[in-house]
């Protein structure tokens, strides 16, 4: 797959629509990525949050006939308005969402839009992520978050075989089966990726095809990291409540051990400081293991897996209890008509 194909397949239109809020500094290389695929979009529709650091005007400014961009308000200024925004906006048979805080291999487009052309009872293709890190604590990040450890085993995560899976990272996705599931739930704040997968899955089959690569950029500080994880935790404890029946042995982890050592540490003081200790040092040498392997700094390293757990098992616990009266309301809820 190493000759271009501007035209974009035939009798297939391919749209790619982008969430984006104050990402300026990100709108260059993204077209960069777009303008370099094997397998140009018919169309980018950008779903623009009211960005205030001009990026807005830098993707109006950056359509051309062999790269059309059309922007679209999303003044909901949350990922899943964007991107239902953006769905109703794209004119594609097949819609592609790409991320700004990623960058995807030249063939990427080719072989996700490619796999859907060959394969009827395909309804979603998603490629294998490959996880990086700026500076010395972002390296020291992703050398948890590439592994099992860090982000559980999810084979477009960890790696694996090309074959049907429950979710994939920023899918490629017939609009019809889209639209027909709903679109993405706006109640998630984050995890809306993958719980609209959920939906997607009743349409058809999800596929992993691990040639098709895709760079993801971890956070860079400790704090930032730890926002997200709790983030990640919380919209997780809606997604359980929504679909239990996605929940996974090891999603268990993180929380029993926020609510094992928060037990043991208020009720039996001593043993529970004993617990914790014993936790950290366990969790912090897989970590500086992990970071050791990868030439990323050990030290930092021994800090990520306790930050990952903790932060996701307690955002976990806070999102079960705060979300308990969603259990069973399976459909989705969205103020944006996806519909034409």
């Amino acid at each position: 797959m190493s000759q271009r194909q501007d035209d974009g397949g035939p009798g297939v239109r391919l749209s790619v629509i982008i969430p984006s809020r104050d990402e300026a500094h990100n709108v260059d290389r993204v077209l960069r990525v777009l303008a370099g695929q094997t397998r140009r979009p018919d169309e980018v529709v950008v779903a623009d949050g009211r960005s205030t650091d001009g990026s807005r005007q830098a993707w109006e400014a950056a359509g051309t006939p062999e790269l059309p961009i059309v922007v679209v308000d999303n003044p909901e200024r949350i990922v899943p308005t964007g991107l239902n925004h953006a769905l109703a906006a794209a004119s594609g048979d097949v819609v592609a969402r790409m991320d700004t805080h990623a960058e995807y291999a030249p063939d990427y487009l080719e072989r996700v839009a490619g796999l859907l052309d060959q394969r009827p009872d395909v309804v979603a293709v998603g490629g294998a992520m490959d996880t990086q890190g700026r500076g010395a604590w972002g390296r020291a990040i992703a050398s948890t978050l590439r592994r099992s450890f860090g982000l559980g085993g999810a084979r477009h995560r960890v790696g694996g075989e090309a074959g049907p899976i429950q979710h994939v990272f920023s899918g490629c996705y017939r609009r019809e089966a889209l639209l027909r599931a709903g679109g993405w739930d706006e109640r998630f704040h984050a995890n809306e990726d993958f719980e609209a997968d959920l939906r997607v899955a009743d349409q058809g089959t999800i596929w992993l095809e691990p040639a098709a690569t895709t760079v993801w950029y971890v956070r860079e500080t400790p704090r930032a990291l730890a926002v997200q994880m709790w983030r990640y935790g919380f919209f997780k404890g809606l997604t359980l409540h929504v679909h239990p029946e996605s929940l996974r042995v090891r999603q268990l982890v993180p929380p029993a051990v926020v609510l094992g050592l928060t037990a043991a540490l208020l009720l039996r003081p001593r043993w529970g400081a004993a617990a914790a200790a014993g936790y950290l040092a366990a969790a912090g040498s897989l970590g500086a293991r992990a970071a050791l392997a990868d030439g990323a700094d050990p030290l930092k390293g021994a800090v990520v897996p306790p930050i990952v757990h903790l932060a996701w098992g307690s955002g976990l616990v806070a999102g079960w209890t705060r979300f308990l009266g969603a259990a069973g309301a399976k459909a989705p809820v969205t103020t944006v008509s996806a519909g034409r």
